[in-house]
């Protein structure tokens, strides 16, 4: 990123302005965590006694049945006016935070096209091969949460922040018996733990771009942060799929410090060196240490992929950096550097002069 750039915006001034609204806004993601935190464990309380409550009341010895609707309507109509509370604040959190979002946006990159309705299709998720690894897996779930867009005509980029759901979860669902401890998991227990509430029942949150090229790949080309083969989690449990799915093989290369930080899965080995050269090593390297972040990348064809994990949402505010006085300063490097990633690896350079 250009630091020339940076120091023509007035970062301290803008936020100045912004303050109250963004510290309103801050307020709201409490109100809005501290009822979520509340309403999921009395959620996860009521399936308990649901599934549980006639056995452990057997074993209590309890026999005055006649005291249960006493005890129970109170708590579930608590649940319900905590449960329109929640819904409330999440909407105007929401509400609120797209509107100063807009603001944001406007001023730090009034020459894109910023759009919180757009739509990312399933298909170009499941044709970056970033979150598939199977034929048989159902169709990847996906909700958009804004959307940049750069360029005109077919050489457009896009970069999204997206929610995507996948795997085992998107499997079980549809079964009569396993789809209810998926519910319970997804809209139940992990919003108690997420970053946010609305996107606490996706595998993956965070940022997705993508592009057309000027040259064409010969199959499939990814590139993974190279600890996702130790660890479980994400796509860790897919690296046999993928050679099977895609009949891609590991290509070591010749450079320790990529290496390091990414590993190489392709069908064609000579096409994999062709693309990722020592200076497209370099670049893709010295990418992933300005971000700060584990980053993927994916050439097929003739398109450009890439995405990075970011549970608290990449076209988000981050109110908690609020007071540091460096909240649009880390939001406008994070969205620069995800605009020029095709530019700086020189996959694309249409945008150069754009963000």
């Amino acid at each position: 990123m250009n630091k020339a750039d940076m120091d023509m915006i007035d970062f301290k001034s803008l936020e100045a302005e912004l303050r109250d609204r963004l510290s309103r806004i801050d307020r709201w993601r409490r109100v809005v965590r501290a009822l979520s935190v509340v309403v999921y464990l009395l959620v996860f309380a009521w399936l308990l006694f649901v599934l549980l409550g006639g056995m452990v009341l057997a074993r209590l010895g309890w026999e005055d049945y006649d005291m249960l609707p006493r005890v129970i309507v109170p708590v579930f109509i608590g649940l319900v006016l905590l449960s329109f509370l929640l819904s409330y604040s999440l909407i105007t959190f929401q509400n609120q935070e797209c509107a100063a979002m807009r603001s944001v946006m406007q001023a730090l990159f009034p020459q894109v096209s910023f759009s919180f309705s757009s739509e990312v299709d399933s298909g170009l998720l499941a044709g970056s091969r970033l979150f598939t690894a199977s034929y048989g897996d159902p169709a990847l779930g996906v909700d958009g949460y804004g959307e940049i867009e750069l360029g005109y005509g077919n050489d457009r980029l896009h970069v999204a922040d997206v929610g995507i759901s996948y795997g085992w979860m998107n499997r079980w669902q549809a079964h009569p018996v396993l789809g209810y401890v998926v519910f319970a998991y997804r809209f139940v227990l992990r919003p108690v733990f997420a970053w946010r509430t609305e996107s606490s029942a996706h595998n993956f949150r965070g940022m997705f771009g993508w592009c057309r090229t000027e040259r064409r790949y010969e199959g499939d080309i990814l590139v993974l942060p190279d600890h996702l083969e130790d660890k479980a989690g994400y796509l860790a449990g897919n690296i046999q799929a993928l050679r099977q799915r895609f009949n891609t093989r590991l290509v070591k290369l010749e450079d320790p410090e990529f290496e390091r930080r990414f590993v190489v899965y392709a069908d064609s080995e000579v096409a994999a060196r062709m693309v990722l050269t020592p200076a497209m090593m370099r670049r893709m390297s010295e990418l992933r240490d300005a971000m700060g972040r584990d980053l993927m990348f994916s050439f097929s064809k003739g398109d450009f992929y890439y995405a990075a994990s970011m549970p608290e949402g990449f076209l988000r505010l981050r109110p908690g950096r609020l007071q540091e006085g460096k909240m649009l300063e880390g939001l406008y490097k994070d969205i620069r550097l995800a605009c020029r990633v095709a530019d700086e690896l020189r996959v694309n350079k249409l945008f150069a002069d754009k963000a």
